[in-house]
C-alpha cells in the first residue's frame, strides 16, 4: 500500500478509536479503574504502533502486536459490557485483512468473533442465554468488515500494479521512440549514401572522361560528356527528392525490374563501362523492402566497383530458385588486399539482414575483381513477370 494512503488510513482509524473510546466511557455502566487502565493501555499501544515504532503488520511482529491488541479489546469488551468496545475489535479485523492473505484474515476474523461470543457468554450469563440472537448480527458485522478490507486491499494492489504497468509502458514507449528515431536516421543515411553516392561517382567518371577528351582536343566528345553529366546530376537531384518519399513508403516509385534496367543503362551511358546482366523472367512479385534492398545493393555495388576498384566491366545476375532469390554482381576491378566494410557495404549488409538474407563478398579466382553474393529466402509461388525489361 502507498505510504500516503497508509498514513491517512492510520489517522482515520485513530480518530475512530478515540471516538469509540469517548462513547464507551459515556455508555458503560461498569466503569472502574481497571477498565480505565485497560482503555488507556490500548490507546497507548495504538499510539506507539501508529506514530512511534510503526510496526509492519505483514510480519510476525505485526501479527503478535495485533493479537495483543485483540486480547486487550476483548477484555475491555467483557468488562464494559458495551457495544462500542467491539469497534476496537472491528478495527483490528479490518487492519489485519488489509495486510494479510485471505485465509489468515478469515482465521483472525473467526478468533475475533469468538472473543465477542466469549464476552457475551460472560456478561449475559450463558448458559442459559436468552438473547442468543445477538450472535447473528455480530458475525455479519465481523465478516462484512473482513470482506470490505480484502476488497480494498485488492483494489489497492490493482491500482499499484496498474501504476507500475503504466510506468513500464511509458519507459517502453520512450525506448521504442528512441529506437524508431535511430532506425529512421540510419535509413536516411543509407538512402542519401546510396542515391547521392552513385550519382556523384557517375558524374565524376563522366567529368574525367570529358577532361581526357579535352586533353586530346576532342571537344565534341568532351561537350557531349559534360552535357550528359549535367543531365545525370539533375536526375540525381530528382533521385534525392525521390529518396525523401522512399523514407516514408519504403518502396520504389516504378516497377522493380524496369527500375533495375534503367539504373544499369544510365550507369553504362554515363560512365562508359560495360554491364551485362541476366534477370530471371520467372521472378515472383517481391515485397517492397526486398525490391528496395536489391536495388540499393546493385546501386552500391556499381558505385564501389567504379570508385574503389576502377572496374570497367560488371556482370549482374538475378534469379529465383528453390525458394531463394539469388543476387550476384561481379566486376573486373582491383581486389583489395584486405576487405574492410565501409559505410555503404555495412548499410547493404544491414539491409540484407533485416529481410532475412545473407551477404557474402568474395574475390574472384583470377585474383582480380570482387563478387557480391546475396541470398534471400522467399518461399512463395513463382509468378510470371509481365514487365518488359529487355
Amino acid at each position: 500500500m502507498d505510504a500516503p494512503i497508509n498514513q491517512k488510513m492510520m489517522h482515520t482509524l485513530f480518530v475512530i478509536i478515540i471516538g469509540a473510546t469517548i462513547c464507551l466511557l459515556l455508555h458503560t455502566n461498569q466503569f472502574s479503574l481497571g477498565l480505565l487502565l485497560l482503555i488507556c493501555t490500548y490507546i497507548i499501544v495504538v499510539c506507539i504502533r501508529y506514530y512511534m515504532i510503526k510496526i509492519k503488520l505483514q510480519g510476525l511482529s505485526g501479527i503478535l502486536c495485533l493479537t495483543f491488541q485483540l486480547a486487550l479489546a476483548s477484555m475491555i469488551s467483557i468488562m464494559s459490557e458495551s457495544f462500542f468496545a467491539q469497534i476496537y475489535i472491528l478495527v483490528l479485523v479490518g487492519e489485519f485483512s488489509l495486510h494479510h492473505s485471505r485465509n489468515h484474515s478469515l482465521i483472525f476474523t473467526i478468533v475475533s468473533y469468538l472473543s465477542c461470543v466469549l464476552g457475551l457468554m460472560i456478561y449475559r450469563q450463558f448458559p442459559p442465554f436468552e438473547e442468543i440472537f445477538y450472535l447473528v448480527p455480530r458475525i455479519i458485522e465481523y465478516f462484512a468488515i473482513c470482506a470490505i478490507s480484502l476488497l480494498a486491499k485488492t483494489a489497492f494492489q490493482q491500482k499499484n500494479q496498474l501504476a507500475r504497468d503504466n510506468e513500464q509502458l511509458q519507459i517502453a514507449s520512450i525506448e521504442l521512440a528512441k529506437k524508431a528515431q535511430l532506425q529512421e536516421r540510419t535509413r536516411i543515411s543509407r538512402e542519401i549514401h546510396d542515391s547521392v553516392g552513385h550519382t556523384l561517382t557517375a558524374a565524376l567518371t563522366g567529368l574525367q572522361t570529358a577532361a581526357h577528351a579535352i586533353e586530346k582536343n576532342n571537344y565534341p566528345i568532351a561537350k557531349d560528356m559534360i552535357d550528359r553529366t549535367k543531365d545525370y546530376i539533375l536526375r540525381g537531384l530528382d533521385d534525392v527528392r525521390s529518396s525523401v518519399h522512399l523514407l516514408h513508403e519504403n518502396r520504389l516509385e516504378q516497377s522493380f525490374l524496369p527500375e533495375l534496367i534503367r539504373l544499369i543503362d544510365e550507369t553504362k551511358k554515363q560512365t562508359q563501362i560495360q554491364i551485362s546482366y541476366e534477370i530471371d523472367k520467372a521472378m515472383p512479385e517481391l515485397l517492397p523492402m526486398i525490391e528496395l534492398t536489391l536495388y540499393r545493393a546493385l546501386q552500391e555495388g556499381l558505385t564501389n566497383g567504379i570508385r574503389h576498384g576502377s572496374s570497367t566491366f560488371f556482370h549482374f545476375v538475378l534469379n529465383y530458385h528453390a525458394g531463394h532469390i539469388q543476387f550476384l554482381l561481379s566486376n573486373n576491378g582491383k581486389a583489395p588486399s584486405e576487405l574492410v566494410l565501409g559505410f555503404g557495404l555495412k548499410a547493404m549488409n544491414e539491409r540484407v539482414k533485416e529481410i532475412g538474407g545473407v551477404l557474402k563478398i568474395r574475390n574472384d579466382a583470377s585474383g582480380s575483381g570482387l563478387t557480391l553474393d546475396i541470398c534471400i529466402p522467399f518461399p512463395m509461388t513463382m509468378i510470371e513477370r509481365s514487365d518488359p525489361f529487355v
